[in-house]
């Protein structure tokens, strides 16, 4: 069994993220697929380099305010389905606490929200018993 290297939880979200294309120098534009207090997860058809930094902007649905952040490729995974591209785990290298507040709280009501829509007594979410 492999154990879990995650430091921190991570919640299933969807929000935006523009970047600056290396090839042609067009804003590109994808979607979070998690966040976690240390990074995102996105997939996109853009070739990116692990070990690269490079700045991003992440926009919340409904949040006129963009957050701006500075990122480390950490990790690539080749997806299956033809042409989807890559996942990429992007690790926070700078970013404003206000900010990572509002993606994380985001984040975190997105999750809560689907598991009380799931018919889940609250009570009896593993996730939520002791707090």
């Amino acid at each position: 069994m492999n154990k879990e290297k995650r430091r921190f939880k991570r919640f299933d979200a969807y929000m935006t993220v523009k970047f600056l294309s290396s090839k042609s120098d067009k804003k590109v534009t994808c979607l979070t697929h998690d966040v976690s207090r240390d990074g995102i997860k996105i997939s996109t058809n853009e070739a990116l380099k692990v070990n690269s930094n490079m700045d991003i902007e992440v926009r919340i649905p409904d949040d006129p305010r963009p957050i701006e952040v500075s990122v480390e490729v950490v990790w690539a995974k080749k997806l299956k389905e033809k042409n989807a591209g890559n996942e990429y785990g992007l690790r926070f290298i700078s970013i404003d606490p206000v900010d990572k507040f509002r993606a994380l709280d985001f984040a975190y009501n997105n999750w809560l929200e689907d598991k009380i829509n799931d018919f889940a007594d609250p009570e009896e979410i593993p996730e939520l018993k002791g707090l």
